[in-house]
């Protein structure tokens, strides 16, 4: 009987033992599987992180990289209009010293000149016969009327007005030897200045043709002209090279009229 007791206990002690070894296997079994998925996710979410990070490093050195070629460019531009407005500086001073230059040019030219040279200068701007019609054009003078010129040919006596109701006369000259030509596209081969027109007219040698002129004035300026012919209320004095080439002063000696006397620089050649 005793020995069926120790055998029973022994039999109970060993099923025991057992069950436990079991149930730590079983324990210490799960949470190692546990650990180690938990600890492979917690590696991936932190890789992602990091990639994340990274990734939005790389986009913050883009947009940096965006900005300073964005800064850059800005700054090329700026460089170019500043380039741009030098450059156009430089033009205008060229082209105002150039303007200038010309002026000097044609005011020493006409002091220094003498009388067939055929130069004038009406209210600073000085011309030589013959010259293209533009130039009166560019000087706000215009025709009062339209017209042609046959070839090789002058025109009648034909009025030139500005907008301050001066008055030029001309003739005009057109060269061509086989067309006719419009009044604007002929040259100017004749011009008449009266004293009466409010304009500042000066002739080759500084000579200022104004009310105070007299015959004996210009004679003192450029000598004894080719003809003379004296009348009772003017006198005419003409300096010529030939028919087409003269410069002619028809004076008043009547005070009364003296408004009405002229000068006519004629250059057909």
């Amino acid at each position: 009987m005793k020995k069926i007791l120790t055998a029973i206990l022994l039999s109970l002690s060993a099923a025991y033992l057992m069950g436990c070894t079991n149930t730590q296997t079983t324990v210490s079994s799960v949470p190692e599987s546990s650990v180690v998925v938990s600890s492979e996710i917690q590696e991936i979410s932190v890789d992602e992180k990091s990639d994340s990070e990274s990734s939005t490093d790389e986009k913050s050195d883009s947009e940096s990289s965006t900005d300073e070629k964005s800064d850059s460019e800005s700054s090329a531009d700026e460089k170019s209009d500043s380039e741009s407005s030098a450059d156009e500086k430089s033009d205008s001073e060229s082209s105002n010293e150039e303007n200038s230059d010309e002026e000097s040019s044609d005011e020493e030219s006409i002091e220094n000149e003498p009388l067939l040279s055929f130069k004038l200068k009406i209210d600073d701007v000085v011309y030589q016969l013959p010259f293209d019609s533009f130039k009166l054009r560019d000087s706000g003078y215009y025709l009062t009327k339209d017209g042609e010129v046959e070839p090789q040919t002058y025109s009648r006596s034909l009025e030139w007005k500005n907008d301050s109701g001066n008055t030029i006369i001309t003739q005009l000259w057109n060269p061509s030897p086989k067309e006719k030509a419009e009044y604007y596209d002929c040259l100017v081969g004749s011009i008449e200045i009266k004293l009466g027109e409010k304009l500042d007219v000066v002739l080759p040698g500084g000579f200022v043709f104004d009310l105070d002129v007299t015959p004996d004035a210009i004679k003192e300026q450029y000598g004894e002209p080719e003809s003379e012919h004296v009348y009772s209320d003017y006198v005419t004095l003409r300096y010529k090279v030939d028919l087409s080439k003269s410069v002619e002063f028809f004076i008043y000696t009547n005070e009364e009229y003296a408004k009405f006397s002229s000068v006519t620089v004629k250059n057909f050649s």
